[in-house]
C-alpha cells in the first residue's frame, strides 16, 4: 500500500502562488500543457567536449555572463567509468560547489573574473586522472538573462527537471525548450507557474545508455517587450549498474548513484551504501548489518543520528544536523529516530516516504533547503497521482497555523523569486513530516520491542511477524463513516469514484467527517495513516503550539474557497482524547498525555460561508473572526492542503 496524496492546487479552486507539484515536499501547480510531448531535437548528435585531457572530458561553456548559471560535467574518454569525482576551485570569487562529488556541477556566477577549477577523479579501474580549467566570466548590460537550473547528473531512467526564470522585471510571455545533443529525450511534461503562463518547467525520465552521455537542452524567453533570451544546460547520465529484481527498480523507480554517508567515517558507511537507497537492492538486510538505532541505544545523541544518515548532496546532512541542534523538537526527535535504521535525504526522492521492508525514512530534499542555491539541486517533477478526487464535488484540506499566521504551508516562497528561508521555516517545513513519518517507524518498531528483536531479523519479516499498533488502535477505535473510508480511496488511492460517490456534496462530507472520530480526511485512507496523524497533530499543538485546521471546500465554482465547514485544533475534541492517548503512550510513553490534554487549546469552528484564505476562527471569548495575516501582495494565496501531501507509506 502506498500513501498518496492529491494535488495541493486543485484546479478548481485556483490560487495564484503556486509551488512546482511534486511526489513529497510542499506544492501544487498547474500544467497548461499536455504530457507526452517532444522537445525540437536534433535527434541523437553527441555532444562536444570543451577539454579533453588525462582520460577526460569536460563538457559546457567556458566564457559565460556574470550572475548566470553555468555548469560542467565530466566524463570517462574511454571505456573506463569514472567511480569518484571530485570538483575542487582554485581560484576566483568563491563558488557554491554543492554537488562537487558528482560528475555534474552547477551554479551561479558571482562576479566576472576568471574562475579556476580542478577535477580529481578515479576510474572504476583505480587509475587517477586530473583535469584543470578556467572559466571566464564577462559583466554584460543586457537586462535580458536566462538562467536554466540546474547542471546536473542523473541516472538513466531516473527523473530529470529542469527550471529557467530571469531575472528581469518584464514580464514573460513564452518559452521554448529545445534539445540540442545527447540521446534523443521524449515523453516531456511542462509545467507553468501558473494557469496558462509559459512553460517554466521541463520533466522527462533519462534515456537508458549503454556508456555515460550528456545531454543538452536549451530555453528561449520572449518578455513582453518583444526582447528574447537563451540559455543552456547540461545534464549527464549515469549508466548505472541495475538489478531488475531490485526493491526499487521493479517499482520503475531508478535512484541517483550519487548517494554518500553523510560522515564518511561513520561505522555503518558500508551498510548505508548497500541497505537502503541503490538500484541494486534486491532484499532487506539483517538487523545484524543494519539495526534500528534504538537497538543500538536508548540515549542517541546528534552524532549517533549523523552516523546513519545517507545523503545526494552534503548541505542536505548539514541542515539535517541544524535543524537536530536548534529546533524545539529535538529532543523528540532523538527519541523518535531509535524507530528507524537509517535516514534517507536525496534530491530525488518525491515524496517522502518510511519503508517497513528498509526499516528507513526517506525524506525529500526540498524541506531542507535554505538558500536558492540549495533549491536549485532538488528535483521537482510533478506527481501523477494530483489529480486523484478532482472528480469529486468536495476536498477536505488542511493547514496548520500558529499566532494567527500562516505556519505551513508557507506563502512568497515561488521558485523564481530566489528567496532563502531562515531556521523557523526549515521547522516548520520538517517537524510536522517528521513527526508523521517517525510515527509510522515507531507504530511498526515501538519503543517497547527493541529490546526483543532478533538482530538476525529483517525489518520486514519482524513486521511480518509482529501486528503493528496502528491495527490495535482499529480494534479499539475504529472509524465509522464507511462512505468518507470509500471515498479516500478515490482522493488518495486513485480509485474510479462511482456514481453516487460523484455525488456526494460537501454537506454531506461535512456532516459526516464532523460526527467521526478522524483527525483528518486522510486518517480514512489507511489504519496507518490514522495512528500517524494523531501523533502528529497531538505533538505540533503540544510541542510547537502550531493549530491544524480542517475545512471541508467544495471544488466546483467555488474560486474562493468559500468553507462549507471547519474546525480549528480537532485533535483535542473530547471524542478524539482516547485515541490520540493510546497513540502518543505507545511511541513516547514517558508523556503524561491526559494532564497534557487538560492543558491544551480545545476546539474552535471556522466560519462556514468564508474564504479558507481570509479568515481563522470564530474565538469563543468575544466571538469575533479572526483574519489570518496575509502578506502584502494582492495576489497571495496560501495552497490548498488535501492531507497528506509530503509523503507515503510503503510496505
Amino acid at each position: 500500500m502506498r500513501e498518496v496524496y492529491q494535488t495541493l492546487l486543485n484546479t478548481r479552486l485556483p490560487v495564484l502562488l503556486a509551488l512546482a507539484l511534486a511526489i513529497a515536499g510542499c506544492g501544487g501547480g498547474a500544467d497548461s500543457s499536455s504530457p507526452n510531448s517532444e522537445l525540437p531535437v536534433n535527434a541523437n548528435q553527441h555532444a562536444e567536449p570543451v577539454i579533453a585531457a588525462d582520460g577526460l572530458q569536460l563538457f559546457g561553456e567556458l566564457n559565460a555572463e556574470v550572475f548566470s548559471a553555468s555548469g560542467f560535467v565530466v566524463l570517462s574518454a574511454d571505456n573506463d567509468p569514472l567511480a569518484t569525482v571530485e570538483w575542487q576551485q582554485l581560484s576566483g570569487p568563491p563558488l557554491h560547489l554543492l554537488a562537487a562529488h558528482t560528475q555534474a556541477i552547477g551554479f551561479d556566477l558571482p562576479a566576472s573574473g576568471q574562475y579556476e577549477l580542478a577535477i580529481l577523479a578515479t576510474t572504476a579501474s583505480g587509475a587517477q586522472r586530473q583535469l584543470r580549467f578556467t572559466l571566464e566570466a564577462l559583466a554584460s548590460s543586457d537586462e535580458n538573462r536566462a538562467a536554466i537550473r540546474l547542471d546536473h547528473m542523473a541516472t538513466e531512467r531516473g527523473r530529470v527537471s529542469l527550471r529557467v526564470d530571469s531575472d528581469t522585471s518584464k514580464i514573460i510571455t513564452d518559452i521554448v525548450w529545445e534539445q540540442l545533443a545527447g540521446p534523443t529525450v521524449n515523453d516531456i511534461e511542462y509545467q507553468a507557474d501558473v494557469t496558462a503562463g509559459p512553460l517554466h518547467s521541463a520533466f522527462f525520465a533519462a534515456p537508458e545508455v549503454d556508456s555515460d552521455e550528456v545531454m543538452v537542452f536549451a530555453a528561449t524567453l520572449t518578455f513582453d517587450d518583444g526582447a528574447t533570451a537563451s540559455d543552456k544546460v547540461y545534464v549527464g547520465i549515469n549508466d548505472a549498474p541495475t538489478d531488475r529484481r531490485g526493491i526499487f527498480t521493479q517499482n520503475e523507480q531508478f535512484v541517483t548513484t550519487d548517494m554518500q554517508p553523510y560522515r564518511a567515517d561513520s561505522p555503518w558507511a558500508q551498510a548505508l551504501k548497500r541497505c537502503v537507497y541503490t538500484n541494486l537492492l534486491t532484499d532487506s538486510c539483517s538487523f545484524a548489518e543494519l539495526p534500528l538505532i534504538g537497538m543500538q541505544t536508548q540515549h542517541p545523541d546528534i552524532d549517533t543520528i549523523l552516523d546513519k544518515t545517507l545523503v545526494s548532496h552534503p548541505w542536505m546532512g548539514d541542515r539535517f544536523a541544524e535543524f537536530l541542534r536548534q529546533s524545539a523538537t529535538a529532543e523528540d526527535m532523538l527519541n523518535l529516530l531509535r524507530g528507524v535504521t537509517a535516514i534517507v535525504i536525496s534530491y530525488d526522492i518525491r515524496p517522502s516516504f518510511y519503508w517497513v521492508r528498509t526499516g528507513a525514512i526517506y525524506l525529500d530534499a526540498r524541506n531542507f533547503w535554505r538558500t536558492p542555491a540549495e533549491r536549485d539541486t532538488l528535483n521537482t517533477a510533478p506527481d501523477y497521482r494530483s489529480n486523484f478526487g478532482d472528480e469529486l464535488q468536495f476536498g477536505i484540506y488542511w493547514r496548520y497555523v500558529k499566532n494567527n499566521q500562516y505556519y505551513y504551508p508557507q506563502p512568497a516562497l515561488a521558485e523564481s523569486q530566489r528567496n532563502s528561508r531562515d531556521l523557523a521555516q526549515s521547522e516548520a517545513a520538517l517537524a510536522w513530516l517528521l513527526y508523521h513519518e517517525l510515527a509510522h517507524a515507531n507504530d511498526f518498531f515501538p519503543p517497547a520491542a527493541w529490546a526483543g528483536i532478533d538482530s538476525n531479523q529483517t525489518p520486514l519479516s519482524y513486521f511480518q511477524r509482529n501486528p503493528a499498533n496502528s491495527t490495535r488502535l482499529d480494534s479499539f477505535y475504529p472509524l465509522q463513516s464507511a462512505a468518507l473510508a470509500g471515498l479516500a480511496q478515490v482522493s488518495f488511492g486513485g480509485a474510479s469514484a462511482a456514481v453516487e460517490q460523484r455525488q456526494f456534496t460537501p454537506a454531506q462530507a461535512a456532516d459526516e467527517f464532523s460526527a467521526d472520530i478522524a483527525p483528518a480526511y486522510y486518517a480514512y485512507y489507511t489504519e496507518r495513516e490514522d495512528f500517524a496523524t494523531l501523533f502528529e497533530r497531538f505533538m505540533m499543538l503540544y510541542r510547537l503550539n502550531v493549530s491544524a485546521d480542517a475545512g471541508v471546500i467544495g471544488q466546483d465554482d467555488n474560486p474562493d474557497a468559500l468553507l462549507t465547514w471547519g474546525q480549528r485544533d480537532r485533535i483535542n475534541q473530547d471524542s478524539l482524547q482516547a485515541r490520540t492517548a493510546f497513540v502518543v503512550e505507545r511511541i513516547l510513553p514517558q508523556l503524561n498525555v491526559a494532564q497534557l490534554q487538560s492543558q491544551l487549546p480545545g476546539p474552535q469552528p471556522l466560519r462556514a460561508g468564508v474564504s479558507w484564505y481570509d479568515f481563522a476562527a470564530l474565538t469563543e471569548q468575544s466571538g469575533v473572526l479572526l483574519r489570518l495575516n496575509r502578506a502584502t501582495s494582492e495576489q497571495f494565496r496560501p495552497p490548498l492542503q488535501q492531507p497528506l501531501a509530503d509523503h507515503h507509506l510503503r510496505y
